[in-house]
């Protein structure tokens, strides 16, 4: 008798996206978005901040997870955005998933502070931002631009076609966005490449260390992994990077960059949290 899965945590979160997505068209059809995309400043360059000599920072504004739920609530998102951004971030993550990730408006709230800041001080850095949420749908692409987000989340657990896939990277194209393609295994990222991803400028791929149906975390997935991904195509371990062992294991992967959130954001001090794991600023 085959295996029969019961529903997972992830297969519930994909449903209540979908579902959401109708009501979310109907309060703010394609026309609405287009036009506070042309109002946002050009995007900033996700590819080039990864490409960046040294080992770079993805850091995470995040307040909770379905796994934990909140950790973090009275987190001031600005606030930690900032920190991360005088921390040596090369980019700053934002979880928009109100009923999973504790987050909301925070990524609206970022771009516009980061821009402002930048704005008055010609020397503030403004890393670029990712949108992390579960897309699947070209609406959210142009939804994370209009929100002020530079790249945008594509987990191929939760769309496991490749043309679905490059769908989502060719949107994000058109509007000068990156494709951030988390894979958690070899047939993931079989598909991730199928679907384009390889072709210059088309995205970086994530090696997610949590196997979402479990949430169970393994370093030894990016170092599996790692080798299989084609030469120049940026590559970000992501999850379970803790300590200063954690991160000395996947600088030894040859990654690009190592993304960052509950590390960084559950024990309140986000600057000795950087310090802790990059005693010399990330880069």
């Amino acid at each position: 008798m085959p295996e029969i899965r019961t529903e997972s945590v992830l297969d519930r979160i994909v449903a209540e996206t979908r579902a959401d997505l109708v009501r979310r068209r109907a309060e703010r059809p394609e026309r609405a978005l287009r036009e506070l995309v042309a109002s946002r400043p050009s995007p900033r360059d996700f590819l080039a901040a990864l490409r960046a000599p040294g080992l770079g920072l993805v850091a995470e504004v995040k307040k909770g997870s379905p796994s934990k739920g909140p950790f973090a609530r009275e987190l001031d998102h600005v606030a930690a955005a900032r920190a991360f951004r005088d921390g040596g971030a090369a980019a700053i993550s934002v979880l928009t998933s109100p009923a999973f990730f504790a987050g909301d408006a925070e990524l609206s709230d970022v771009a516009t502070a980061l821009t402002s800041d930048a704005l008055v001080d010609e020397g503030a850095p403004c890393p670029p931002l990712l949108r992390k949420e579960f897309i699947v749908d070209p609406y959210q692409v142009l939804e994370s631009r209009a929100l002020g987000a530079d790249a945008f989340l594509i987990i191929v657990k939760t769309i496991p076609e490749a043309a679905a896939i490059r769908a989502l990277i060719e949107t994000g194209r058109e509007l000068g966005m990156a494709a951030f393609v988390e894979v958690t295994d070899e047939a993931e990222l079989v598909i991730a490449l199928e679907a384009g991803l390889s072709e210059p400028g088309m995205g970086a791929i994530g090696i997610n260390n949590r196997e979402l149906h479990t949430f169970e975390e393994d370093l030894g997935t990016t170092e599996r992994l790692r080798p299989l991904v084609p030469a120049g195509l940026p590559i970000v371990a992501a999850s379970g990077v803790r300590t200063p062992g954690d991160l000395a294991r996947m600088r030894a992967c040859d990654v690009d960059a190592v993304l960052i959130g509950e590390g960084l954001t559950r024990g309140g001090d986000i600057p000795g949290a950087i310090r802790t794991l990059f005693p010399q600023p990330p880069s």
